[in-house]
């Protein structure tokens, strides 16, 4: 059984200037999510597609552990992998091959449209190998953004979540114009400095 992972409190933010079209996308991390896979669901208002998603690990002590026997963690690895179809109904182009210790990764889809959430399982470790098992509030600091088909990106940052010791929330933290540049270098130029929009779930092992 698959668990979706949704903010407590939808995504919402207003573009200067622009009416009643809000680019949004609810993503929250829970607890010991290494059984679970990540789910993110776009929210938007104005019928805009996701068509760009990427994650940075960057200041968080954390990596992606995606090989068996490999960096960190010597036993246990999950490479990026859609869930339940949710690549085919969303239109994945393609999947990332994430190194073993990378901290980022980004995709790209032809057909998100609102209302359906994208699955995916990767595995997440401390960079040292510990710890093995990353609640959602060890998360906190991560980036990523959303790039939507009218033209917007909205970056933002895993934030903690009150009342909830483990876990943590993307908080947006702007919408920008998305880069004319390849979204692999767009999407790290900008969180470097600022932070993504992060939409991002975690499993763990227990």
């Amino acid at each position: 059984m698959y668990k979706t992972l949704t903010a407590a409190a939808g995504l919402s933010i207003a573009l200067a200037g622009a009416a009643a079209a809000t680019p949004s996308l609810d993503f929250i991390i829970d607890g010991n999510t290494f059984t679970q896979p990540f789910s993110f669901t776009n929210n938007s208002t104005g019928g805009e597609q996701i068509v760009g998603f990427g994650i940075n690990l960057a200041g968080t002590d954390l990596v992606f552990d995606t090989a068996t026997g490999g960096i960190p963690n010597s036993t246990i690895g999950v490479p990026f992998t859609p869930v339940g179809g949710s690549g085919v109904t969303t239109g994945l182009i393609g999947a990332p091959s994430v190194p073993d210790g990378a901290t980022v990764f980004s995709i790209a889809f032809n057909d998100f449209g609102v209302g359906e959430s994208f699955q995916f399982d990767i595995d997440v470790d401390g960079a040292s190998g510990s710890p093995v098992t990353v609640p959602g509030n060890l998360m906190i600091g991560a980036t990523a953004f959303a790039d939507f088909s009218d033209g917007q990106r909205v970056t933002g940052i895993f934030a903690a979540i009150t009342g909830n010791s483990d876990a943590s929330g993307f908080m947006a933290t702007g919408i920008t114009q998305t880069p004319a540049v390849p979204l692999p270098a767009a999407g790290w130029m900008l969180l470097a400095g600022l932070g993504g929009l992060g939409v991002f779930g975690r499993r763990k092992r227990s």
